[in-house]
């Protein structure tokens, strides 16, 4: 019978149109519709002296939402129970970080053998004799003339090994790229009269190997360069790295110089989409920043109700609705 009573006021005051909240006198206990449906299968709730507080869901924290999904995306959601929008975005997060590192990963390892490459097939001494050659070559068949010294080729320095080199074999190969440097300056290609673009940067730096496989006037450096000199030590055309062939070639320029330029080109690609990888998990941060804060305020926005028991002053327990509108 208590029960029967107990849920027929309950139904009165829902669908009754007067304020339902308790008088001043009233010490009011929330709790969500589970506890609700407990007590009114169970009976009333304990006595005022015993009476616990039960947790509801309440408004939620607009800037915690964001800020725990741009520190690591899906927590924000996971505070918003919303559990398929958080494990979407910690499954995002995890394949993008293995992504960049997977990708990252195999361009260094590209980069290591193509500088590997480098020092075993680009020689900085063979280049800078085919350069004293050249600098002849334009002056006996152009005319040219070039007041820059020849090159002193050193010899005794290992260039497939620069990390055993001692300071003195580190001055030799300086001196030797300050006297390239100054004849490259100077010499032109005869086809089109137009110098050198480019010097040839110190050993070992990031351009030194970008620029031994990407502009011909560094492919005679390569160990399969074609001979510039005949039996009679005559020099045949093949000393200009930028003659044209047919429908445009360089037939001057050998496989290494193009497998080494391929290989270059496939670890800047790799390490490239890495660093764009990075980018999409620096966005998948800041959307998922975005999202919890957005639902966060959907939340606090939308039709909330709340039902509970109160406590009279009479100590009796009376069922409480509370139905509002956020706008």
């Amino acid at each position: 019978m208590m029960r029967a009573l107990f849920c027929l006021v309950a139904l009165l005051l829902i669908l009754s149109p007067k304020d339902s909240e308790a008088s001043t006198d009233t010490l009011t206990v929330f709790m969500n519709r589970a506890a609700l449906r407990a007590a009114l299968i169970y009976g009333p709730a304990p006595s005022q002296s015993e009476a616990k507080w039960w947790p509801t869901e309440g408004e939620r924290s607009i800037p915690l939402a964001f800020g725990m999904s741009a520190i690591l995306p899906g927590a924000g959601q996971f505070y918003n129970r919303q559990k398929l929008k958080a494990l979407l975005a910690v499954s995002l997060e995890a394949a993008a970080i293995t992504g960049y590192f997977a990708l990252r990963s195999r361009g260094l390892s590209v980069e290591d053998d193509f500088q590997d490459e480098a020092h075993a097939a680009w020689s900085p001494t063979k280049y800078a004799s085919w350069l004293n050659d050249y600098s002849e070559y334009l002056g006996s068949e152009f005319g040219a003339v070039i007041s820059a010294p020849s090159v002193t080729i050193i010899s005794g320095v290992d260039f497939q090994n620069p990390s055993t080199w001692s300071e003195s074999d580190q001055v030799l190969v300086r001196a030797m790229f300050e006297e390239i440097n100054a004849v490259e300056r100077q010499v032109f290609h005869p086809e089109t009269g137009a110098v050198f673009s480019h010097q040839l940067p110190s050993f070992a730096d990031q351009q030194y190997y970008e620029l031994i496989g990407k502009y011909f006037q560094f492919a005679p450096g390569w160990e399969d360069y074609a001979a510039w000199k005949n039996a009679e030590g005559v020099y045949q055309v093949s000393i200009d790295p930028e003659h044209t062939g047919v429908d445009g070639s360089k037939p001057n320029v050998s496989d290494s110089f193009f497998d080494y330029a391929s290989d270059h080109a496939r670890s800047q690609d790799l390490l490239r989409r890495a660093s764009q990888i990075s980018l999409l998990v620096l966005l998948n941060h800041v959307i998922a920043g975005v999202d919890a804060a957005v639902s966060a305020k959907l939340h606090n926005d939308r039709l909330k109700t709340r039902m509970g028991l109160a406590y009279n002053g009479a100590g009796q327990v009376v069922p409480v609705v509370q139905v509002s509108f956020r706008f």
